[in-house]
């Protein structure tokens, strides 16, 4: 800012006269000046900065940024939560412990070949046990339909099977024939039956003595056993070596 400073001197000017009145002195001294340079002062910014606090800047949270070169930065930004590292990085596919042992469990599962050479023997020697107990079912009821009632013709049926399936001899109570049967029809009756079972001579003896006891009651075990195969021509039961 330039200041101008009036000072006193004497009037040179030609037409000046003397510079008497007070106009003609103010003209000389508005000619006359000096320049001065003086400080630019503005009293409103000096007093507003007088007056007015110090401003103290807070420091600005910190937060690390993790970045793929493992290096931490630090960032003056809003505090938000740190970055989980499960998010950073791609999880990697390996092999945890419960994948290990659920395959180990399924390989332990797996059959060997013992157990499956095992397995289809078991399921063969089965369906040709079920095989046979229907043949020798199904050879009962069509020679011995005419000479018992239904009911006890299915009892005897049950009876059969419990005798083919189980080692000891079935609870049975009696079963009475029509009278048209004899007791050799009866004796080849068991023969039959036992054979197709593979049957002992004794054990097929005891069976048909205890459930056709009405018919058999004159004979003993030891007889039947000994004469069921005997052959003889008037009778309506042949001895048959091929039911089963």
């Amino acid at each position: 800012m330039l200041i101008f400073r009036p000072y006193r001197l004497e009037c040179n000017a030609l037409d000046c006269q003397g510079c008497e009145d007070s106009a003609s002195r103010f003209e000389c001294y508005r000619n006359k000046a000096v320049v001065v340079e003086a400080p630019v002062t503005h009293p409103e910014l000096t007093e507003s900065t007088i007056n007015s606090e110090p401003i103290i800047s807070e420091p600005e949270p910190e937060i690390e940024i993790e970045t793929t070169s493992n290096t931490t930065e630090e960032v003056s930004t809003p505090s938000c939560p740190e970055p989980n590292e499960d998010v950073a990085e791609l999880p990697k596919k390996e092999a945890t412990p419960s994948t290990i042992n659920n395959i180990s469990i399924e390989e332990s599962n797996q059959p060997t070949e013992y157990e499956v050479f095992r397995a289809n023997a078991m399921a063969e020697k089965e369906r040709v046990s079920q095989e046979k107990l229907d043949k020798v079912l199904t050879y009962t009821k069509q020679n011995l339909v005419l000479y018992l009632n239904e009911t006890d013709l299915n009892r005897l049926c049950g009876y059969i099977t419990e005798y083919y399936l189980s080692d000891t001899m079935p609870k049975v109570e009696l079963i009475k024939v029509d009278a048209q049967l004899k007791t050799i029809d009866i004796m080849h009756f068991g023969w039959n039956i036992g054979k197709a079972f593979g049957k002992s001579r004794l054990q097929t003896a005891t069976f048909i003595k205890r459930v056709f006891a009405h018919t058999l009651r004159d004979s003993e075990i030891s007889t039947i056993e000994r004469k069921m195969s005997h052959a003889e021509s008037e009778c309506k039961i042949k001895l048959d070596r091929k039911i089963a």
